[in-house]
């Protein structure tokens, strides 16, 4: 069995088709690459694979993706979901929400739910990878990721 299953998926950005007809098994313990020109999905695919695109307005998957014979977009929880099918891109890829909670959405899903932790964290974080985030008071800004400069948000 393999480890990733995907079978006839599409993806849609609202009216745009981007992924078509995907099929494609994904063997446990290899290494896979995908190989291809920017813009021709490579990204699209991965970020599919735990879910990041669940955030995207208007982003619509059909077909079927399954992790160890499990449907991803079934009854699988997303928080578990993501401990277990990690990403790493070449640029930053934040979620459609403020940089505080980017910063705070991985010891969220590790159970770190007290806010004085939380904030703790957020500034450690902001002080040390991304300063610009906080204003002058040192207080974080609740800034959308994806809206900051293109040098801050290569430094998020």
């Amino acid at each position: 069995m393999a480890k990733f299953a995907i079978h006839n998926m599409d993806l849609y950005y609202n009216t745009f088709h981007s992924l078509k007809n995907i099929n494609l098994e994904l063997p446990e313990h290899e290494v896979s690459a995908f190989i291809g020109p920017s813009g021709c999905g490579k990204s699209t695919l991965l970020k599919s694979l735990n879910r990041m695109n669940d955030l995207v307005e208007g982003c619509k998957i059909t077909g079927d993706i399954r992790l160890d014979g499990e449907d991803i977009y079934g009854d699988m929880d997303v928080n578990l979901l993501r401990k277990r099918v990690g990403m790493v891109f070449q640029k930053a890829n934040p979620f459609p929400m403020s940089i505080y909670d980017n910063i705070a959405y991985g010891p969220r899903t590790h159970g770190i739910h007290n806010k004085a932790k939380l904030d703790e964290i957020a500034k450690f974080a902001g002080f040390r990878i991304v300063p610009m985030i906080f204003d002058e008071y040192g207080c974080l800004v609740p800034a959308p990721a994806e809206e900051k400069h293109p040098t801050s948000r290569r430094r998020f």
